[in-house]
């Protein structure tokens, strides 16, 4: 859709970010079914965002952005499209300013509607606080402040609830709410994608990895990386076990789905390792 500078609200601005729940795995399993199902998806936002006076400013192939001047409007238009979407729809909102610039937005409002969007689930409509803070008449089911990936600050957020929206969903893929005992990082990780990529891969295939190698190679820290990085896709429990081994390996880490439920979803393969050389951390 092509967009027109004149078009787009400024100032104080609510963001509508949504996203098909699952797309990837529905474009491997049926391109052509999927190919129509979008297709009658985008039909309903495009109309449900101009009906509510917003303003549709970007495409992301599996899910749209779009602006509004009021976020009533905004939160009446994602209830509008969420009662007529056959696919599995996450929808997140925030309000705050925004730079518009060659017909797009820029600014931190953008990042939170995206983290509040990505931390919901099919046929779910969230709200920062930002946005929720502006409403009345609209009913809301408060799930307190929660800490959203790469955001400095813990976000208050709701869920909208309203005659023909699903009311029930599984925990919020914030980083707070996951059973386990994931520590966050306090430095900064810097290169090794080869190896993450690697254990990212093995996770997803093996009910158990383990990384062996010298002491201080950076066994738990590319552990953790993994587990933080894999996070909405292990939605039950993740726990960090150390393993002290005295031999020439020193410690061992294992990264696993802590639930046999996780693991029988990801064909429950059998246990790999991963030897780590030497080097630095």
């Amino acid at each position: 859709m092509s967009a027109t500078a004149a078009a787009a609200p400024s100032g104080v601005v609510t963001f509508l970010f949504t996203d098909v729940e699952g797309s990837t795995r529905r474009w491997e399993k049926d391109a052509d079914g999927m190919r129509i199902a979008l297709a009658a998806h985008d039909e309903v936002l495009r109309s449900a965002i101009e009906a509510y006076g917003g303003f549709m400013f970007k495409h992301t192939g599996d899910g749209v952005c779009a602006a509004f001047s009021l976020p009533r409007a905004a939160v009446d238009a994602a209830i509008a499209a969420q009662r007529k979407l056959e696919l599995p729809v996450r929808m997140g909102l925030a309000t705050g300013e925004a730079e518009l610039r060659d017909g797009d937005y820029f600014g931190a409002v953008l990042n939170r509607a995206a983290r509040v969007m990505a931390a919901g689930h099919g046929g779910q409509i969230l709200l920062a606080e930002s946005t929720a803070g502006l409403l009345s008449g609209v009913d809301l089911l408060d799930l307190g402040p929660r800490r959203l990936r790469d955001l400095p600050t813990p976000v208050g957020v709701f869920q909208v609830r309203a005659p023909g929206l699903q009311t029930n969903f599984l925990p919020l893929r914030a980083l707070d709410v996951t059973p386990g005992n994931l520590r966050p990082a306090t430095t900064s990780f810097i290169g090794r994608e080869s190896e993450v990529a690697e254990v990212q891969a093995a996770a997803k295939a093996h009910r158990l990895v383990t990384l062996t190698g010298v002491g201080r190679v950076g066994k738990t820290r590319l552990a953790l990386e993994v587990a933080g990085r894999l996070a909405d896709e292990f939605l039950l429990r993740r726990y960090a076990v150390h393993r002290q081994r005295r031999s020439r390996l020193g410690r061992r880490h294992h990264l696993g789905a802590a639930d046999p439920r996780v693991a029988a979803d990801r064909g429950g393969g059998p246990a790999v390792h991963r030897t780590l050389p030497e080097g630095p951390v």
